[in-house]
């Protein structure tokens, strides 16, 4: 892989390095040769904070997909899967396609997929790759409509792993009722296009830092996570033998991770994401 002015702090007038060459140049932070701003990352504080979340989901017995959207670095998704991490987590296909060509094999894309274009874009990852799977959100039903006329038209074989999206009031996304949330998982199940696969949901809105109030906020949410979920089962709406039941960002991952186990009769893969 070449380095070059495009990436943040490299000198502009340097010419475009192999990355194995780094070190022969003896670049120095504290010294100025780099341009400024820059992050820079500790190898021994990355293996403690590697080897701690790997502790935190092993007590737990939770997986975890960590989102790589901050560093879109293949060489830190490596060390995080091989410190026992079930797949990351990206934001849109851009950022999904780079996992897909650095050898990731579990993606959840954590938003809403529709546009045609990236339909083309994850139809031809998976069908290039039968040992791939990715994962996006749904919460309406327009978005399951403008999906069925993309296989529509293009005579797609494609069927698209889902996960409903349970939402927060006043928020961006997300079936903000358990009635809506039955209603769509129902239209997922019959779809041609998609396979419901589990349940997401982000509590980051509910965030104040105010213990008490994040605690009763994530309980809630994650209540109404497994209410969803376990009618779903009921309802043998679940396409597959393993169901992802997902949620947790950065904020309060710790709240998020106590309500993440439930009873159910399918072998439930519970992940931070």
């Amino acid at each position: 892989m070449q380095l070059n002015s495009s990436f943040k702090g490299f000198p502009a007038h340097y010419q475009a390095i192999e990355m194995a060459d780094i070190q022969r140049h003896h670049w120095n932070v504290l010294k100025g040769d780099l341009s400024l701003p820059l992050a820079v990352l500790k190898h021994s504080s990355i293996e403690h904070n590697l080897q701690w979340m790997k502790n935190f989901c092993l007590d737990r017995g939770i997986d975890i997909a960590p989102h790589g959207k901050t560093t879109m670095s293949p060489e830190l998704y490596a060390k995080q899967i091989a410190a026992g991490a079930w797949g990351i987590t990206f934001a849109n296909v851009f950022q999904a396609g780079v996992g897909v060509r650095c050898g990731i094999q579990n993606i959840i894309i954590a938003n809403q997929v529709f546009q045609s274009i990236d339909l083309d874009t994850l139809s031809q990852f998976l069908s290039a790759n039968s040992r791939l799977k990715i994962f996006f959100l749904v919460d309406s039903h327009t978005q399951i409509k403008a999906i069925e006329n993309w296989k529509i038209k293009n005579q797609s074989k494609t069927i698209f792993n889902v996960l409903l999206e349970v939402g927060i009031d006043g928020h961006r996304t997300g079936c903000r009722t358990h009635a809506q949330g039955l209603q769509l998982a129902q239209a997922i199940h019959q779809s041609p296009a998609l396979a419901l696969s589990g349940i997401e949901c982000y509590e980051g809105g509910l965030v104040t830092c105010d213990h008490a109030h994040d605690q009763a906020g994530v309980n809630q949410l994650m209540a109404r996570v497994h209410q969803l979920a376990l009618a779903c089962e009921n309802n043998q709406w679940f396409e597959h033998e393993e169901v992802l039941i997902t949620a947790g960002g950065s904020a309060v991952f710790d709240l998020v991770a106590q309500n993440l186990k439930l009873s159910m009769k399918t072998n439930c893969v519970l992940q931070l994401n």
